[in-house]
């Protein structure tokens, strides 16, 4: 089946958010062992402190890769796991904007960014495409038989 041009743009975008979040755990653990980092006076605690963060956005990376593959492959699971870890990061993003009783106004574009995912995700073309292909595939009779080949 042919993508249109809002899936390969879809995709492609997924496969960029997918590698920042497998390059910024990999830049935190690189920017741990740092001499820079490490001869302060609290290095130490920094370095441990990028690694968390590092462990902390891996397990992201994890399901934008899981979900890019699927993607790429047309797949309704990877549409699927992409809408939720993408949702999930998009709350994460939003819930990160709201400090004790202000709103922290630096994260405010961050949090509108981390929408396009799902909301592009969710255009009729896009939905339409990953539903499709597993309708196709999966509900075919096969008239010798008489059952349903799933």
């Amino acid at each position: 089946m042919k993508r249109s041009a809002w899936v390969t743009g879809v995709v492609a975008l997924q496969t960029l958010w997918m590698l920042a979040l497998v390059g910024l755990p990999i830049y935190l653990l690189i920017l741990a062992r740092s001499q820079g980092i490490l001869n302060t006076a609290d290095g130490k605690d920094a370095a441990h402190g990028l690694r968390v963060g590092a462990a902390v956005i891996a397990v992201p990376a994890l399901f934008a890769i899981v979900s890019t593959f699927g993607l790429w492959k047309e797949k309704l699971w990877g549409w699927w796991i992409s809408l939720l870890s993408n949702t999930m990061m998009m709350g994460a993003m939003i819930y990160s904007t709201l400090d004790e009783n202000s709103i922290d106004w630096d994260m405010v574009a961050v949090a509108v960014a981390s929408a396009v995912l799902p909301v592009l995700l969710l255009l009729p073309v896009v939905r339409k495409f990953y539903w499709r292909v597993t309708e196709s595939a999966s509900l075919r009779v096969d008239p010798r038989r008489r059952i349903w080949n799933l």
